[in-house]
């Protein structure tokens, strides 16, 4: 480093401290209107890890709907921002120039903006400009990037890279055609603990900046192989999108979706991060019981039983699909040869769609006619002697019949046609629904009668994508708004039998999937090169596609022990495990394929006398607060979509694998690890 660029760096920095901490002192200063005591309360629920994200956004919400003047959620979001900023106020400088050769402002970039005096000190990494950053590697001439008023293009005459902790500029180092990126990659992510999801905003690769930046108007689907960063590009992605596209698609409109409650928790701790804090974030089993509630559906359900949605196959989809047509095609008759009597037919027929629901169709005639009913009615009471007067009164006669027998059809709908439809699909509508019925009841239930009273949500995420059936994915089309999805996942880590064979079934069960952007993120970040290269060997046997590639980044061997006994294997992993929390630095996963392991394994995580708050036991129906250096246990099933800098997995022996699911599997487990890697197994 040339010590006169970082004494200027570093002088620079002072000054913008400076300005960042009079705004937070502006800015927290006007917000003590709320009460010193909430907002501690406030504070308590950010910064305790026990915490659950949703009691904190629940208190929020309660106190800026107590405050909607004052709009107390921007005004604690900038805090939050300035807080952030403070810490490290930006991480790029870029200098740009035009063809005059006539030099722009400095553009810093951080993880939030800062303007002073309609002045930018600081640019967001979602601005257009910040995407020179990520696309262009060392300073070039013709630089684009787009602008409100088209593509601008510039010379990049400087690009800089800082590294600034806790306010102190620790070093810079300029990004020319010799540095290579994937060590600094390297080196960033050898730091991370693990057992939190961390943002990426300084590391961002062109293949992920491309799915963050696609119009969120146009589905997106994202082939990731394991470690690839899809979950946190997504997070990122929503980031962006409510930057670019706040007057279309607003945070408490959108949702990410996840297959458990497990996943969902652990992904939610990145969007305070990010700046998001409005989000909904649920399961869809969360969403189907909101669902149910509020459209007073006449069923009730236990979505803990027949959870296995494989038998219901596109077949069956496609079969229930022609019944549902049917049903239009008699109710479009049924309208039609209404509207063809003769006492009727003068009111104007009607045209029927059969691209909405049939209940739709018969509201839209009733009010048609009682519109029309209004209109004679008004007529005949401001002309009550006219000599049209004899025919006002036959049109509200004949109105009031056609329309008594529009309503007749319509409870035909509801009482009869929806009973007999579920009743033929072999569904019990009287007794508890499992949750394979009750997805049917409602792709059913939407189709005939409609979602009146559920506002469609206007982005939906869907993390660990290939997990979700199609039966899944047709009932998240009726919640969602346009087809705005973006779904992101691995098919090699698909293993259970109503998972997605390909993308392409997307596209059977949600129309405007036909027509997806479809991207393939092929790197690992998280993981080291021994590890990545293990996962890979169980999995070359089987397949070819969609193998990680590693950044190459050192570490050790994976350790497999294959040992005489199971007293052994616990004998082995309690020595190693004790080593370990001598100094627990790092997040430790542990991961078992049976019940009868995590019981010993819980013992023995007694016996070393653990402390209680630094111990997680993954369980989908308890609430779980992540941390960065803690214990983790696991049941198999519940472990995929998280990371760990270190991973003991038991029960898994890598010389019985005789099948691509079994693979799938222990692909799967041992990719969880970053830096380190134990495999337990009897012989």
């Amino acid at each position: 480093m040339d010590k006169k660029i970082f004494d200027q760096e570093n002088q620079h920095l002072e000054e913008t401290l400076v300005k960042l901490k009079d705004a937070q002192k502006h800015v927290e200063s006007s917000m003590e209107v709320m009460g010193a005591e909430n907002l501690q309360k406030l504070k308590e629920l950010r910064e305790t890890p026990e915490t659950q994200m949703l009691d904190f956004h629940m208190f929020m919400e309660r106190m800026h709907e107590q405050n909607v003047a004052f709009n107390f959620k921007d005004k604690y979001q900038r805090v939050e921002e300035l807080k952030s900023l403070l810490n490290e106020p930006y991480f790029s400088r870029l200098c740009l120039t035009d063809k005059t050769r006539k030099e722009l402002d400095d553009i810093y970039i951080g993880k939030f903006g800062y303007t002073e005096k309609n002045k930018s000190l600081i640019t967001d990494w979602r601005a257009k400009i910040a995407s020179v950053y990520y696309r262009y590697r060392y300073p070039q001439k013709n630089v684009k990037y787009d602008t409100p008023d088209g593509t601008e293009v510039r010379d990049l005459t400087l690009k800089r890279t800082f590294e600034i902790d806790k306010g102190t500029l620790i070093k810079y180092y300029n990004n020319d055609i010799q540095l290579d990126e994937s060590e600094i990659i390297a080196e960033k992510i050898g730091k991370r603990t693990g057992g939190v999801l961390e943002d990426i905003v300084e590391t961002i690769q062109t293949s992920q900046l491309d799915i963050i930046e696609s119009d969120p108007r146009q589905i997106c689907i994202v082939q990731g192989c394991v470690g690839s960063g899809k979950s946190t590009v997504a997070i990122h992605k929503l980031s962006h999108i409510f930057f670019n596209f706040a007057t279309l698609i607003h945070p408490e409109r959108a949702i990410l979706i996840a297959k458990n409650q497990i996943l969902v928790g652990y992904l939610s701790t990145l969007f305070p991060k990010l700046g998001i804090f409005d989000i909904n974030y649920k399961t869809l089993r969360d969403v189907i019981i909101n669902l149910v509630f509020r459209e007073e559906m006449p069923i009730t359900v236990d979505l803990d039983s027949h959870l296995d949605t494989s038998n219901f196959t596109l077949s069956d989809i496609k079969k229930v699909e022609k019944l549902l047509a049917n049903v239009h095609e008699d109710y479009a008759q049924k309208l039609k040869e209404l509207f063809e009597k003769p006492e009727f037919v003068t009111f104007g027929g009607f045209i029927y769609n059969s691209k909405v629901p049939v209940m739709e169709n018969l509201r839209e005639a009733i009010d048609d006619m009682e519109e029309e009913l209004q209109m004679q009615e008004e007529a005949l009471h401001a002309n009550p002697n006219s000599i049209k007067a004899w025919l006002f009164k036959d049109n509200i006669k004949s109105l009031k019949k056609l329309v008594h027998q529009l309503k007749k059809i319509k409870e035909n709908l509801k009482n009869e046609a929806l009973p007999k439809i579920i009743s033929d699909l072999k569904i019990k509508a009287g007794e508890k629904l499992g949750y394979l019925e009750t997805l049917i009841y409602i792709f059913v239930y939407a189709e005939l009668i409609g979602l009146t009273k559920w506002i469609k949500f206007e982005y939906c995420v869907v993390d660990e994508g290939q997990d979700f059936s199609t039966l899944e994915y047709l009932v998240l089309g009726k919640v969602v708004m346009n087809g705005r999805f973006c779904i992101l996942g691995d098919l090699n880590q698909s293993y259970k039998n109503d998972g997605l064979a390909s993308w392409e079934e997307i596209s059977q069960v949600v129309q405007e999937a036909k027509k997806a952007n479809v991207f393939e993120l092929e790197t690992n970040y998280r993981s080291t090169k021994p590890i990545i290269d293990l996962a890979n060997k169980i999995l070359n046997p089987y397949t070819k596609d969609y193998l990680p590639k590693s950044i190459n980044r050192i570490g050790h061997e994976p350790k497999i022990h294959k040992l005489p006994t199971f007293n052994d294997v616990i004998k082995t992993f309690t020595a190693e495990l004790e080593a370990d929390l001598k100094q627990l630095d790092k997040s430790i996963g542990i991961i078992c394929f049976t019940e009868k392991t995590m019981e010993h394994v819980e013992k023995v995580l007694k016996d070393l006398n653990v402390p209680a708050d630094v111990f997680i036991k993954l369980d989908e129906k308890k609430p779980i607060s992540y941390i960065p250096r803690g214990v983790y246990l696991s049941m198999f099933e519940n472990c995929k979509g998280l990371e760990f800098a270190k991973v003991y997995v038991l029960d898994l022996n890598l010389d019985k694998i005789d099948n691509f699911t079994e693979a799938k599997k222990a692909f799967v487990s041992v990719t969880r690890a970053m830096n380190e890697l134990s495999v337990y197994s009897v012989k």
